[in-house]
């Protein structure tokens, strides 16, 4: 069990159910598993005595009434997916009250090697690469997309920081639709992609959001490393 691991300093608690479309048909497993594991990460640094917890959380204000989106927007939760892991935060802030400093990063849109092709970025990725057709959902929607190793050098920044502590929006400050995606991975790869949705918009769909960072920032002293064009390069290098 876990409570047969010791010599812990710090607990990333990255486990969870993620894919927000199999949360509506699957309601019931990603509530047990995401606040499950959160309640045995919170036991395990309760009797532990962890000193700092670091939860990779996820975007809950639903459709912004700003940007950009700040840690005191209003919360608007739209799937099981983000409700439970909205209850997770709670469970974790509430659980470890004066045991363990808990840092809950609020993450927009990351996207990275070894990320699921259901996602957005691989699942244009993938097409591109196999042919010169990309056919989404809706090239409308826009996002705030921060590449994997720019989160990394956050996560390693909270590590060593001594005064880590509380709610943190992570994102890259900007957004990008999915047509303008397409339009920067068409020129890395500098070739013609005809890209072609199928119009299928999401209920609720948010239109656009994109994080303000500057308490990340103000915290932490991090600025990103990869623009998006940047981070799409490297990723693309690393898979083909």
């Amino acid at each position: 069990s876990l409570l047969d691991i010791n010599d812990v300093d710090i607990v990333i608690h990255a486990a969870a159910k993620t894919f927000i479309p199999d949360s509506f048909i699957d309601p019931y497993n990603f509530y047990k598993f995401n606040i499950n594991s959160s309640l045995n990460v919170a036991e395990y640094c309760r009797v532990k005595k962890i000193h700092k917890l670091i939860y990779l959380n996820t975007y809950p204000y639903g459709n912004p009434d700003y940007c950009p989106v700040d840690e005191g927007h209003r919360i608007s939760l739209h799937s099981p997916y983000n409700k439970s892991k909205y209850l997770s935060e709670k469970i974790l802030f509430n659980y470890l009250e004066d045991v363990t400093n808990v840092v809950s990063l609020r993450l927009f849109n990351l996207y990275g090697k070894y990320q699921k092709h259901d996602f957005i970025v691989p699942h244009i990725i993938k097409q591109a690469l196999e042919s010169s057709n990309v056919v989404v959902k809706d090239l409308e929607p826009k996002r705030d997309y921060l590449y994997i190793k720019d989160m990394v050098s956050l996560i390693d920044i909270i590590i060593n920081s001594n005064s880590a502590n509380g709610i943190y929006n992570v994102g890259s400050g900007k957004s990008f639709s999915v047509g303008q995606v397409i339009d920067i991975i068409e020129d890395i790869l500098n070739k013609p992609l005809n890209a072609r949705a199928s119009n299928v918009r999401r209920e609720s769909e948010v239109m656009d959001c994109y994080a303000d960072i500057s308490r990340l920032k103000k915290d932490f002293d991090w600025t990103k490393q990869y623009s998006l064009k940047n981070g799409l390069t490297d990723y693309i290098k690393e898979i083909n």
